[in-house]
């Protein structure tokens, strides 16, 4: 009878999300050739090849691709069926990191639904630029890190792609201006190039008029009524406007969101991953997500 080895499962999710096997290895706590051999394994059982092995990563066969979706369902039942029979009487505190325009999206999710189906699990929460998470999360400083992913060194496994919105305050028209003030994030932030660039090759005039690196600055700033600013779609206030091409303003391109870890092999950090990809996945369709959670 044949079955799946769920610990050659969580090999090769790993491998599938970080397109290699040195740094899948480190995720999850393993020699690189425990986790080959165990891929090995897998694509022998199963009769089929899981990956195409390219110059500078791996990537996933359309049978891996396949195996990958049921891969993460299998490792979240497992997961869910050892802590509904642990009995462990003290809680474990997973050290989570993201951006602060993010906390809209994220935020309320775990404290409505992550906490009262995990209620062992406590979240320990820090802001930043994407940049400085990918680094505390690689100096073991967090377990995870929610992040924009840099197109041209891409980390960790994508979540979903987040539209970027310009905006600006209500009754307010700072998008007729000659020459823009925009309220942005400072350096480091990994949108504000994209905006920049947009802005230059539509041949919009533009000056920093504000920058913040914390988004109740940008609020502030926007508040004021003569400065314009971009922020992903889900942190957009209610009651501002959103602007585009309409208004004489440039698309900007969407940011890749993902998920970057090092520490995969702790049950805690696999529970915030799966309740991640279940709740806010393009996949698992758009924020329905909290009830899809319960």
């Amino acid at each position: 009878m044949r079955h799946l080895d769920s610990d050659a499962l969580l090999a090769f999710v790993a491998v599938a999300e970080a397109g290699s096997f040195t740094v899948a290895a480190q995720r999850i706590n393993k020699s690189q050739a425990a986790v080959s051999i165990a891929v090995a394994r897998l694509e022998e059982r199963l009769g089929r090849k899981l990956f195409d092995r390219l110059p500078r990563r791996v990537a996933l066969t359309s049978a891996g691709e396949r195996l990958h979706h049921y891969a993460q369902k299998i490792l979240s039942l497992e997961d869910e069926a050892i802590a509904s029979l642990s009995d462990a009487a003290h809680e474990t505190r997973v050290r989570l990191g993201m951006p602060d325009d993010y906390l809209a999206l994220f935020g309320g999710a775990l404290v409505e639904a992550f906490a009262p189906r995990f209620p062992l699990v406590g979240i320990d929460l820090r802001c930043g630029f994407s940049c400085q998470l990918e680094s505390m999360v690689e100096a073991r400083e967090l377990d995870m890190a929610i992040i924009t992913q840099n197109s041209a060194e891409p980390k960790g496994e994508v979540l979903r792609t987040e539209r970027q919105v310009w905006c600006a305050g209500p009754s307010r028209s700072p998008e007729t201006a000659p020459v823009l003030r925009l309220a942005l994030f400072p350096d480091g932030c990994r949108s504000k190039p994209l905006v920049l660039r947009s802005l230059d090759k539509a041949g919009r005039p533009w000056k920093i008029g504000y920058s913040s690196s914390s988004i109740q600055g940008l609020q502030l700033a926007v508040a004021s009524g003569d400065m314009i600013t971009v922020l992903p779609e889900s942190a957009v206030p209610p009651d501002w406007r959103r602007l585009g091409e309409e208004d004489g303003l440039p698309p900007i391109p969407s940011l890749a969101l993902a998920i970057y870890t090092f520490q995969q092999s702790r049950l805690a950090v696999r529970q915030v991953t799966s309740f991640m990809r279940t709740c806010f996945s393009d996949a698992g369709g758009t924020v329905v997500e909290k009830a899809l959670c319960l």
